[in-house]
């Protein structure tokens, strides 16, 4: 009897060990490294920053005029009234020699526009006398002679010695900078140039027309200019949206432009070149 209860008893002894075995506590297992992921960065590329325009001052007394006709070309540095005085020319042989028909006679004191007509002959805007009064001046002799136009003073297009307004024969204009000059104006075209930018006149705003411009030509179809360019050792001229490098221009700083038919002239340095508009 005692042998069978202590087999019993062995028997619940093993099965209570088994299942001790089977349910008891998990093995710990090491916890498996959690994957991380880096995002991609978002590359974009760094836009090109746009040169600044060079600062490109008025030339005051030096500016120049260049004016073509039929028969003779005009060119002019406009003078400080009462302080610099002005000084006009004429060629008839495209430039290569020139004769001073400036009238120094009448009190000129500063060239404010200059423009040819009737083939021949020229009439500018000039403040003249000792009060810098504004004139308008006209010659039918070639230069040699010039009298007072109010017809020339009504019809033309010029910056007051401030810079700070236009004049044109619709009435005056506020530039679009304190210090304005080059004013060019042609069959109802009008632009000018502000520190280094040109600027034409679109309805009653003033709209940008190029930078790093030196020099500017008004005609029907918009302004010509000239301009520093870094792929020009000279200067780039621009007229009907095509630009011609001219070298030997050699970058010269003041300079004026002029159309001409299909040519551009311009006055840089002590050289008038003639180019084809392309």
């Amino acid at each position: 009897m005692l042998v069978a209860v202590l087999a019993v008893v062995v028997i619940v002894l093993v099965v209570l060990a088994f299942q001790r075995t089977r349910g008891g506590a998990p093995v710990e297992q090491s916890p498996r490294p959690i994957p991380s992921f880096s995002p991609t960065p978002d590359v974009t590329p760094s836009p090109t920053a746009t040169p600044a325009a060079l600062p490109i001052a008025a030339p005051g007394a030096e500016e120049r005029f260049l004016s073509v006709g039929s028969g003779a070309l005009w060119r002019a540095t406009a003078g400080a009234c009462g302080e610099t005085a002005p000084l006009l020319e004429r060629s008839t042989d495209d430039g290569r020699t020139w004769n001073d028909v400036t009238p120094r006679y009448l009190g000129i004191g500063q060239i404010l526009s200059l423009n040819a007509f009737a083939g021949t002959e020229a009439q500018l805007v000039a403040l003249m006398g000792a009060d810098c009064e504004v004139q308008g001046l006209r010659t039918f002799t070639q230069g040699r002679f010039w009298e007072p136009n109010d017809d020339v003073l009504a019809g033309a297009t010029y910056v007051l010695p401030d810079g700070a307004e236009v004049v044109t024969p619709s009435g005056s204009v506020e530039t679009p900078c304190t210090h304005a000059w080059g004013a060019r104006a042609v069959a109802g075209t009008v632009g000018l140039i502000c520190d280094g930018t040109a600027f034409v006149r679109e309805g009653s705003a003033w709209e940008p027309a190029g930078r790093d411009v030196v020099a500017i030509a008004a005609s029907a179809d918009g302004l010509g200019t000239a301009a520093l360019d870094g792929d020009c050792d000279g200067l780039m001229v621009t007229a009907e949206a095509t630009p011609v490098c001219v070298a030997s221009a050699a970058s010269a700083r003041p300079a004026a432009i002029t159309l001409s038919g299909t040519d551009i002239l311009l006055w840089a340095g002590d050289t008038i070149t003639r180019e084809p508009a392309p």
